[in-house]
């Protein structure tokens, strides 16, 4: 059985209103919008609102928890969420500073001007 989401329409007075009321936004930033540009800036809108909710809860059901446990928790250890295998993954190191790099990187600068 396939079961789709009913999408209800949107008009301009709903996206004006998610724009200035929900992300801030002034009328003039929303009127320079193409509606690709207003998509990706409500959707990571909405993806950090929905974000701080879930922390707060997390940090709540992390608060009750832990009067029960023998261990110090962390609120990773209620529950994990995707932004936080994201925000675990570490850079790569970087390059050790050395005399010589320097002077390369000198030098390449030079060149390019």
């Amino acid at each position: 059985m396939n079961r789709q989401k009913k999408v209800e329409p949107v008009d301009i007075d709903d996206l004006v209103g998610m724009a200035l009321g929900g992300m801030g936004m002034s009328l003039d930033d929303f009127e320079r919008c193409t509606p690709i540009e207003f998509e990706a800036a409500f959707r990571s809108w909405e993806q950090n609102h929905c974000q701080d909710d879930w922390e707060r809860a997390r940090f709540l059901a992390c608060c009750m928890l832990q009067p029960y446990s023998k261990k110090a928790l962390k609120t990773e250890d209620v529950c994990r969420f995707p932004w936080d295998i994201r925000n675990s993954q570490v850079a790569a190191p970087a390059e050790e500073s050395t005399w010589e790099r320097f002077e390369e990187l000198v030098r390449r600068l030079e060149k390019d001007q």
